[in-house]
Order: structure tokens, then C-alpha cells, then sequence
């Protein structure tokens, strides 16, 4: 192995050497690209005469123009493709426009570059490329005499000096002496142009299960008819949307406006007294309708923050048995209000692992009976939520998102000594946990 790089570097000098042939590199593409191009041309271009991309490509692609003006007779392109689990390179060598003059395609190992043997065999493919063709001459300024035409050193009392010759430069003279970056960058490989920045999705679908619990309880309670509320789980069914219009268009900021539309519901509850067997229908539902806008503030990194704003209706029902019996002392819920907040996402582990979460308000318009002449006439209501989680992207377009949730609603009375309902205030609270299956369009 360790005599396989001379040999490699022996095989492209014969091949360009003897033709000085002068060669370009444009950008290749695919993934791990970058990686494999600076290998292949820091082997060619260690002995080949290398010609900087910057000079010879127009919009990353190969232009003849350009190449005629710096005497550069062939482009050497490559494209890494997916092929099953492992990545290959597709490799082409061109010496005119239309198809190539060779062409080859090598498996990749895992890191990304091509092995040694593989290496090799780029380098036969493109001696023999650049060997089947001899190169125009220079422009005049830059024609060397030479070897023969190379005047001797005049003689000394008739005898030829005894110094011996100069040896030849070495690479790092040469670069000495070569013409500043902004001119030419011989034998250097090109900075890789950044990858392709991901399209923001235009779809977004979740469907998933919550699990909460429920507690209705009253603050400073003058009266002992007033039932408080507690269900130590439920289950719910939750199925949301996500929509960016003009994310189908462009990609700029603008792509991440975007509208939302989320559901929950149990309809399926029961609610029990003791003193009654048979057990009170119960649902429970909530319906979010939202405006919100991903911002991505470092275009490098993933970072999203998401401001929101919207309507949401939630409620909780008690419903009587069908003899029109009902849990006395305990109001049915129906809060209707704005949903007003901040969601913040980013990567742990970019494209494998995320962290979610958000903080909103909750301005609540209208309460349902609770807040009405059945139970206290006069009040308000304020709510907050928030969640955190963590989601797991098992295909680009595929994700398992696992959170905890919370939400409460603050209620204050206003009330008098001989109302039927007498208390200060109330707190309605859900608190749990939400699973939910994502995918991106």
C-alpha cells in the first residue's frame, strides 16, 4: 500500500507530461461530492497542469470559450449517485462539447472517497483520456524553448564549469513564483460550493393519541353546592395540517407563512356518581385554527422560530342521562378565545434528531355555561399553554414526535352573598402527554 500513491502520481505524469495537457475541474455534484473531487485532483493536479474552475465554467458548467482562452483542452466532471446503500462516481472526461470522451463509474467507501484501488483506476482512466489527444500550442508568451535552444554555460579557460546544474524547482518555488490567487490557482483544490439548501415543505400532516388528565377546582368558595372536577386520564384522538402556499414557488423567507388547522377529541368519556349506577355521557373537544410564520434566522442551521396566532375552541360535556337527570353543582365548559404564541425547533443531531416546543397565551372571548345566569353571571376567563418534546425523523419525510402538553384556564367571579353560586374564581387544568406521527411534503 505504501508504493501505490507514487505509482499513481507516475501513471497521470506520463499521461500529461509528454502531451502538456492543461485540465479543469468543475464542481462535482451528489452527496459527499466535495470529498472525492479534492482527492482525485489532489492526486492529477500534483503533476498535471490544473487550470482553476473559476476560469473555465460559467454557472458551474464547463464553458469553451473560456477553456480555448486558457489553452485548457479537457474537463474532468463527476457526479456521486445513490446506488442502493452505497454511493458510486460517475466520472467524465471531456475534450469537446457533447458527450464525453471517457467515462467511468467507481464504488465510494463509506467515508465518502474512493479506495486506493479505486483511486488507481480513476487515474488509468484518465491517462488514457489525456494521452488519446496532443495539445494545441500555448499562446506565444507562454511557449517555452526548448530543451536544445537552452544556450550553454559559457567556458572557463576553455573548460566547461565544474558547478553542477541547478536542479529543477520545486513545487513550493513554483508556487512561489506562480501568479497571485486572484490570477490562477494551480494544483489547488477548489473551496466546495456550499450544498444545495433543503426546500421548505410545502405539507405537513400529523396524527397521533393524547392522554391528560382533568381537574376543575374553585377558589375561596362560599357555598357547598359547587361540584369540583377530577378525571385522572383520558384519551384523545388528535389529527392536524399544516399548509405553505408559497413554499410551492420559492424558497425565501416568505416560504415559511403557512396556515394550521389541528383536532382533538374523546367522544367517548363517562362521567360517575356514587349515588348513581349508570354512568353520564362525557367528550371532550378542541379545534385550532392558526396563521404562523417558520423563521429560519441562520440560513447554516436549522434553527426554526415559529410565531403563531389563531382562534381555539375547547370544551368539556357533561351530558344528562336520558331521563334528563344531570350531576348537579358541576358546569359544562366551552371556552372560546385566541391563541397567541412563540414555537421554537431545533436539531440535536441535524436531520436525525430534534427539540420542540412552544409558549402561548390564551384570551378567552366566552366560557360556556359556567360563566352564564346557570351558574355565575358575571366573570372572565385567561388561559396559558405550552409543550416540550423531543422528535425523531426515521425517513426525510418521516418523523415520530413524542411531547408533554399542558394547558390551564384561570377563571375569576364576580358574584353576591345571595347568589346560588358563591366563589372567587376557578381553575380549569389539562395536563399530559401527545404521540404523533409527522410527515413532510
Amino acid at each position: 500500500m505504501t508504493f501505490r500513491f507514487p505509482a499513481l502520481a507516475l501513471v497521470v505524469l506520463t499521461a500529461t507530461s509528454a502531451a502538456a495537457q492543461r485540465v479543469s475541474f468543475p464542481s462535482f455534484t451528489g452527496p459527499s461530492a466535495a470529498t472525492v473531487r479534492n482527492q482525485i485532483v489532489g492526486t492529477v493536479c500534483d503533476t498535471a497542469d490544473c487550470v482553476a474552475a473559476t476560469k473555465t465554467t460559467t454557472g458551474g458548467k464547463p464553458d469553451w470559450k473560456k477553456a480555448k482562452k486558457e489553452s485548457v483542452q479537457f474537463f474532468v466532471t463527476g457526479s456521486v449517485v445513490k446506488r442502493g446503500k452505497a454511493l458510486s462516481l460517475d466520472l467524465f472526461v471531456f475534450n469537446k462539447a457533447g458527450a464525453p470522451r471517457a467515462r467511468k463509474s467507481l464504488p465510494m467507501d463509506r467515508n465518502g472517497t474512493l479506495s486506493p484501488k479505486n483511486l488507481q483506476a480513476a487515474m488509468d482512466l484518465l491517462s488514457g483520456a489525456f494521452g488519446s489527444k496532443r495539445a494545441p500550442p500555448r499562446p506565444p508568451d507562454e511557449v517555452k524553448p526548448p530543451p536544445d535552444e537552452v544556450k550553454p554555460p559559457p567556458k572557463e579557460n576553455g573548460k566547461a564549469p565544474t558547478r553542477p546544474p541547478d536542479p529543477p524547482p520545486t513545487r513550493v518555488e513554483k508556487e512561489k513564483k506562480a501568479p497571485p490567487p486572484e490570477a490562477e490557482t494551480r494544483g489547488e483544490p477548489e473551496v466546495a460550493a456550499p450544498k444545495a439548501k433543503r426546500k421548505p415543505a410545502f405539507l405537513v400532516i400529523e396524527a397521533g393519541v393524547e392522554v391528560f388528565t382533568r381537574k376543575l377546582e374553585y377558589s375561596q368558595v362560599a357555598t357547598s353546592n359547587l361540584r369540583r372536577y377530577d378525571l385522572p386520564i383520558y384519551g384523545q384522538l388528535s389529527v392536524g395540517a399544516q399548509f405553505y402556499p408559497l413554499a410551492l414557488v420559492r424558497d425565501d423567507l416568505l416560504a415559511g407563512l403557512g396556515v394550521e388547522f389541528n383536532v382533538a377529541l374523546a367522544p367517548w368519556l363517562q362521567s360517575r356518581l356514587a349515588s348513581i349506577t349508570e354512568p353520564f355521557p362525557t367528550s371532550a373537544l378542541r379545534i385550532d385554527a392558526l396563521l404562523r410564520f417558520n423563521i429560519q434566522p441562520v440560513k447554516s442551521f436549522p434553527l426554526v422560530i415559529t410565531p403563531y396566532a389563531g382562534l381555539r375552541t375547547q370544551s368539556f360535556t357533561v351530558s344528562p342521562l336520558a331521563d334528563g337527570r344531570r350531576i348537579d353543582g358541576l358546569p359544562n365548559i366551552a371556552f372560546v378565545g385566541l391563541r397567541v404564541g412563540l414555537g421554537l425547533e431545533v436539531p440535536l443531531i441535524v436531520g436525525r434528531l430534534d427539540l420542540f416546543g412552544r409558549f402561548g397565551i390564551l384570551p378567552v372571548f366566552s366560557s360556556g355555561e359556567i360563566i352564564s345566569p346557570a351558574f355565575f353571571p358575571n366573570g372572565g376567563a385567561f388561559g396559558i399553554e405550552g409543550n416540550a418534546g423531543l422528535g425523531v425523523r426515521i425517513l426525510p419525510f418521516l418523523q415520530v414526535r413524542g411531547s408533554f402538553e399542558f394547558s390551564r384556564y384561570g377563571l375569576t367571579f364576580t358574584t353576591q352573598p345571595t347568589d346560588p353560586y358563591v366563589a372567587a374564581g376557578a381553575a380549569d387544568t389539562y395536563l399530559g402527554g401527545k404521540v404523533v406521527v409527522r410527515l413532510s411534503f
